[in-house]
């Protein structure tokens, strides 16, 4: 019989796609989602039947096992698959569930704080928060709905308050490679790039990036504080651009963000700097945003799959310890970092 993930590759699409074009259909580009329903009805592809009411001890064998994807707003699933790579970490957690014939559903957050009544443990057994509401009150709200369910947080999700498991990258392991490369580059000299929003942990990555420069040898240059974030974006990159050219002997250049990436390689190029002149790494992923460049200096790129992959097997460690799922049944992610 044929999977999401068959519909997906005979499509040319990944499989979080599939699934949108199976939820919502409107979240799919229209002749994409025409393409997928010509796929379905050739290959005779049937879902199962959803579950609902509450579980009862009889239909534990042969129910449906559902992870809901808990985004902030409907803004957000827009941003999330605007970026490639941010569409390979969905995709991961997908293919990793979809092997246990797991399913995953968008739950977004009203932009008046409504929570969807059908993130209740009688409708899923998981939860990957993505994104969390700033409002401390929706916030709590949120995750008082979520304490009977196995939920775990991922690193796109924003400081403060945690009441799950976090899955993120170990900025220990990060800043090893990322002075590695550039030791075997011959790059003497780096600048780090702070990023403009702080949604990830910037500071603890920054400060074991700078321990790992100074074991090694390699000379570092920490712009954060140098550049006001209250300021427009297109100023930020700016003034953070000449910070940047000021270190005339840095020859590297360190990006916690793709999207920070993208701004000061923008900057860059509009004034006639080549940047294939650098060599540099985003700390998460950087892939994506290498393709609006012809020329491009060698780089890391550190997956948001292989996120993904480690997202699933800790959110299927806790569907386990809440009794949802067999102890067989749980994978072990692979390892963290992909070098390029």
């Amino acid at each position: 019989m044929a999977t999401l993930k068959d519909i997906a590759d005979r499509a040319g699409v990944n499989i979080a796609t599939v699934s949108r074009f199976f939820n919502n259909r409107n979240l799919v580009k229209a002749s994409t989602a025409d393409k997928i329903e010509a796929i379905v009805k050739e290959v005779g592809y049937r879902q199962r039947a959803r579950r609902q009411g509450p579980r009862t001890p009889d239909r534990i064998g042969i129910r449906h096992f559902r992870v809901m994807i808990v985004l902030n707003s409907i803004s957000s699933i827009e941003q999330y698959f605007h970026w490639g790579s941010t569409t390979r970490f969905i995709s991961a957690v997908f293919e990793e569930l979809q092997k246990l014939d797991i399913s995953m559903e968008f739950c977004i957050i009203g932009e008046d704080g409504t929570i969807p009544e059908r993130l209740n443990p009688d409708y899923c057994d998981g939860a990957i928060i993505c994104s969390e509401p700033e409002d401390p009150v929706v916030r709590a709200r949120l995750h008082q709905r979520l304490q009977d369910i196995s939920t775990v947080n991922t690193f796109l999700n924003a400081d403060g308050d945690n009441d799950f498991d976090t899955v993120k990258f170990d900025s220990a392991e990060i800043s090893r490679i990322t002075a590695r490369f550039f030791s075997e580059h011959g790059v003497k000299e780096i600048a780090i790039f702070p990023e403009r929003r702080i949604r990830f942990s910037h500071k603890e990555l920054v400060e074991s990036l700078k321990s790992e420069c100074d074991r090694v040898g390699l000379k570092h240059n920490d712009l954060a504080g140098s550049v006001q974030e209250s300021i427009p974006m297109s100023e930020y990159y700016r003034k953070l651009t000449d910070e940047f050219l000021q270190l005339k002997t840095a020859a590297g250049m360190a990006f916690v963000t793709s999207a920070d990436m993208l701004g000061v390689m923008n900057e860059l190029r509009a004034r006639g700097i080549d940047i294939s002149a650098y060599e540099y790494v985003a700390a998460f992923t950087c892939e994506h945003t290498l393709r609006y460049f012809e020329k491009v200096p060698p780089f890391i790129d550190i997956k948001h799959q292989q996120l993904g992959i480690m997202t699933a097997a800790r959110l299927l460690d806790r569907m386990h310890s809440f009794n949802r799922l067999p102890r067989t049944d749980i994978v072990i992610a692979p390892e963290l970092i992909t070098l390029k």
